[in-house]
């Protein structure tokens, strides 16, 4: 009988065992499907990105008209939205500001300049000058619409959201930005530009005042800021509110891609 009972607790205790890892076996197969599943809802969650192209021209130049009537032509054919362009003039011309000459500065730093020069979500892409040495429209307007295109297959970790508001003369934008990824985002700036809806080509989109940048030093995963900015330009009485546009990025500060871009009308 004292046999028997020792028989049979031996017994339990195997039985025991391989249900303990018959158990932990399934915890973690169980454990890989929902990392598999919950890595599946972060992919469908990233957002489209927009693209963002900064096209810096000057006046005298006499190439860049081409480039504009392209890039102006292509942001015309996209929903709004989607493509955002942006004419930021430099070097003296009458146009130009010194945030937008500063801003090409901090672009190329010792490299080699020229207008036009153009940089679609910052440098992800750039391509200065025209893209074939004959000057063919055609050429160029499919050169850069094949850019925007592969631009647009990608996603953005981040979420962005803001609106434009008043005070007395000056234009106020106050928004909120959430890293929708599953990674902490670091050495990001968010800034911004206000630009004007002129009447003819190179000044349709015409970039009136440049935002101070804000450094975002780290972002976790789901966290959200809120941001807002002031305008250093002043409307007057006479001027038309519904013809300037704000732009609102996320840039990465050392790589300087652009990781999504809203725009304000």
């Amino acid at each position: 009988m004292k046999d028997y009972a020792i028989l049979l607790e031996n017994f339990m205790e195997k039985i025991a065992k391989k249900s303990f890892f018959i158990i932990l076996l399934a915890l973690f197969v169980f454990y890989l499907l929902n990392m598999s599943v919950s890595s599946e809802i972060v992919q469908e969650k990233l957002n489209d990105k927009h693209v963002l192209i900064e096209l810096f021209i000057n006046a005298e130049c006499t190439i860049c008209p081409k480039a504009a009537f392209c890039l102006e032509d292509l942001a015309w054919s996209y929903e709004s939205g989607k493509v955002i362009l942006v004419e930021e003039h430099i070097w003296g011309d009458g146009y130009d500001i010194p945030e937008t000459n500063e801003r090409y500065t901090w672009y190329v730093e010792g490299g080699v300049k020229g207008t036009p020069d153009i940089f679609f979500n910052g440098l992800s892409e750039r391509v200065q000058g025209l893209c074939c040495d004959c000057g063919d429209i055609d050429k160029n307007y499919l050169h850069c619409q094949s850019i925007i295109e592969k631009e647009l297959t990608k996603t953005s970790p981040i979420d962005l959201s803001a609106e434009k508001s008043y005070f007395g003369n000056k234009i106020i934008i106050q928004g909120q930005l959430e890293n929708i990824s599953q990674k902490p985002l670091q050495n990001l700036i968010i800034g911004g530009v206000i630009y004007f809806e002129g009447e003819e080509s190179e000044l349709f989109y015409l970039v009136k005042d440049v935002f101070d940048s804000q450094d975002i030093y780290q972002l976790a995963p789901l966290e959200e800021k809120k941001f807002n900015f002031v305008s250093k330009i002043g409307l007057t009485k006479n001027d038309d509110n519904d013809k300037y546009h704000n732009v609102i990025f996320i840039q990465d500060k050392f790589n300087k891609e652009i990781l999504q871009s809203l725009l304000i009308k």
